[in-house]
């Protein structure tokens, strides 16, 4: 059998974490590999962190893409588990998805022969497990992405939920049935009934009216290695980065006609109301932050906009991940994720077009440069607590590299810093928007 095709009854889950036969699909529990009732954060953080340690080494393989669904359900799994209001939908939604299952006597495992024909499949075609697989691969990701609709979103339009990470679940829970991925999307009743419920709700719990249509994500605290490696450089040293309050982050650039909305204007060289916003400078950006907080719906809400900070932006790029992008280390996957002197044209692209990074943000890589909020400084490879900069400088730090960059210039450690004053044709930016304390 060569490297490219998978036994009838590969289980990922099984072979990569070691999860019992009898435990597969796992709940987000199984999948940490902790109690139900484990509630200490730290404990909930080193094992997600274990968890993927052992599944990123099939990334940038031919595995790449189950490595990348299974990373993906593992941040959603510590997402999840770390809230107490998502934790106690997530747990909610498992008893509710038991007892229809219980109702329809589904059972655990499908009979062999019923999902293949042959001894082996082709790598997306099949592993031969049962109906239950989709179900609950769906809960993993629908059970979190639609509690995201309701939490994370704020819509201009009719609100939906992330079709991305909902196609991710789809994908694997179609190979663990032997289907194609384009077949996925009917294999799951409770994935489909879930996803109207929660847009439903989603959609009498948000105000389109705010926002002028950018979508956030909202992101945990958490612990991470910000930079790169040891060596001199402004991307180095590596150094452990801890942000102690959530966040929520654009899941896109600014475009061109929320840019327009907020300041009646704009120099965008490359022109498209959904293309990102460019040619602005880190004074033009903070500008806009501020007008949008200082909006009459806006300041009832108590909402605050504002620039990522660069250990916001790096984290959110990351994704949890410690490769040179946040796909892996295989730059001939650039592509599929970033617009870049590769694929690009010498122009900038409406946002959303390649593929989100694992928390389901997207051109964190290329498209346009994205401004942070610091002042620039060099790194120090002492642990630091929510940085924010110095308090003064003569330059702001800029992210993500732009549509006409090579490759390097993308990854997800690397930074550049420009005078606040000027302005590029690859320069944009996303915003952060500020949690209320409780």
């Amino acid at each position: 059998m060569s490297r490219n095709q998978v036994p009838d009854n590969f289980n990922p889950y099984h072979k990569w974490l070691g999860i019992p036969q009898q435990k597969c699909p796992p709940t987000f529990y199984e999948l940490l590999g902790i109690s139900l009732d484990e509630e200490d954060h730290s404990v909930i953080e080193s094992s997600a962190e274990r968890q993927r340690s052992h599944v990123e080494q099939y990334l940038g393989t031919e595995w790449n893409k189950f490595a990348n669904q299974i990373i993906s359900q593992i941040a959603e799994a510590e997402v999840t588990l770390l809230s107490p209001d998502l934790r106690r939908e997530y747990d909610r939604k498992v008893k509710l998805f038991k007892k229809r299952r219980k109702n329809r006597q589904v059972d655990l495992y499908a009979p062999r022969g019923s999902l293949s024909t042959g001894s082996s499949r082709v790598v997306g075609e099949g592993s031969g497990l049962a109906r239950e697989y989709a179900g609950i691969v769906s809960i993993l990701a629908i059970a979190f992405v639609g509690m995201a609709a309701a939490s994370f979103w704020l819509p201009w339009g009719k609100l939906s939920p992330d079709p991305v990470q909902s196609k991710q679940a789809e994908d694997l829970a179609a190979v663990a049935q032997g289907k194609s991925a384009h077949d996925a999307a009917s294999v799951s009743e409770f994935s489909q009934e879930s996803t109207r419920e929660e847009t439903d709700t989603a959609m009498k719990t948000q105000d389109p009216q705010l926002g002028v249509g950018i979508q956030f994500k909202r992101l945990p605290g958490g612990t991470f290695t910000m930079g790169v490696g040891d060596r001199r450089g402004q991307n180095s040293p590596a150094h452990q980065v801890t942000i102690t309050r959530p966040f929520e982050i654009g899941i896109h650039e600014v475009t061109q006609k929320q840019y327009e909305t907020v300041m009646g204007t704009s120099s965008s060289q490359y022109k498209g109301p959904d293309n990102p916003v460019d040619s602005v400078s880190w004074n033009d950006a903070f500008e806009f932050c501020r007008k949008l907080s200082a909006m009459p719906a806006e300041k009832a809400a108590g909402n605050v906009y504002r620039l990522p900070t660069e250990a916001e932006w790096e984290y959110a790029c990351r994704a949890g991940t410690s490769t040179l992008f946040s796909f892996g280390n295989d730059e001939s996957l650039l592509s599929d994720y970033a617009w870049s002197s590769l694929n690009a044209k010498s122009t900038t692209h409406p946002v959303g077009q390649r593929e989100p990074n694992l928390w389901g943000i997207y051109d964190m890589h290329g498209n346009t440069y994205e401004w942070c909020q610091d002042w620039y400084e060099v790194y120090s490879a002492d642990p630091v607590t929510d940085p924010k900069g110095p308090r003064t400088g003569d330059h702001r730090t800029i992210r993500g590299g732009g549509f006409s960059n090579a490759p390097e210039y993308l990854q997800s450690a690397r930074r550049s810093s420009v005078s606040p004053e000027f302005s590029r044709h690859s320069y944009g930016f996303r915003v952060v928007r500020d949690i209320a304390s409780p």
